[in-house]
């Protein structure tokens, strides 16, 4: 069951967002009003003065003071109290002075069948390579429309990088290996990071309204979640945050030698 905190947190960020929507068609149709009402007695330039007045308002209303905020070091864990990877974070309508500074070129590698890592989070606006340090060849694509490409039959290096210029979510896939799968989160915010095998990230310093949110993605998540940052608590040494969600245990491999071994009994019985 989802954790009350959790869905307290997202009950309050949805009547936020409901309580502005409603507020700014409020103020704009008292606005249309009257600007409209009785337009013979004002002229051109009064109506468009009114008017202005009228935005300027609008914007008073939802606009509300940015302050520094500093969150201790997460920590993303599933129902079962286990730690979640590969969990995107990022702070919504944030800024930090320290701007992250990706690499030039993120890299998404291909190794034993599998892209590594699995999911790069990335700034709009950033090249990925896409190296092959399998025996076998990849042919990786994407057909997200976020970005749409596709990098034929390669080995090594030879596959040039990708820029990915426009935020979203980008699949990758290859079309020779279905069940490789990789994600690739393309923001245009300045605060964001994904969590490591631990389900731990740290956040640098931001500056964010009241209204900014802790938005968290990951491939198992049925949808993003979105956390009031004033909600949080941001006292403690550590923010441990459950996730709707229950990871699916990976099945052991069986061990090198165990099929020849029953074979081998199976042999020794007919005998």
């Amino acid at each position: 069951m989802v954790n009350k905190r959790l869905c307290i947190m997202q009950c309050l960020s949805l009547l936020r967002r409901w309580c502005f929507r409603q507020c700014r068609f409020f103020m704009q149709r008292v606005s249309n009003f009257l600007v409209n009402f009785r337009p013979c007695l004002l002229s051109g330039l009064q109506r468009e003065w009114l008017s202005f007045g009228f935005l300027a308002v609008i914007l008073s209303v939802s606009a509300t003071p940015a302050t520094a905020v500093t969150l201790p070091p997460l920590q993303l864990v599933d129902q079962a109290g286990q730690p979640v990877s590969d969990v995107v974070a990022r702070v919504e309508q944030s800024q930090t002075s320290a701007a992250q500074e990706g690499p030039d070129v993120a890299v998404m590698d291909q190794v034993d069948l599998s892209f590594s890592p699995k999911v790069i989070a990335i700034s709009t606006g950033t090249r990925v390579q896409f190296p092959n340090s399998d025996e076998t060849r990849h042919h990786v694509y994407s057909f997200s429309p976020a970005k749409t490409f596709e990098l034929q039959l390669f080995r090594g290096n030879e596959a040039p990088p990708v820029e990915f210029d426009q935020s979203g979510l980008v699949v990758i896939g290859c079309n020779i290996h279905d069940a490789m799968l990789g994600y690739i989160y393309v923001t245009d915010g300045q605060v964001y990071g994904v969590t490591d095998a631990d389900g731990g990230l740290t956040l640098p310093t931001f500056t964010a309204p009241e209204s900014a949110e802790l938005v968290l993605w990951h491939p198992d998540l049925e949808e993003t979640l979105a956390l009031p940052i004033a909600g949080l608590d941001n006292q403690g040494d550590l923010l441990r945050i459950e996730l709707p969600m229950t990871q699916r245990q990976a099945e052991p491999e069986p061990a090198a030698g165990s099929l020849r071994n029953r074979l081998q009994q199976y042999k020794t019985n007919d005998d």
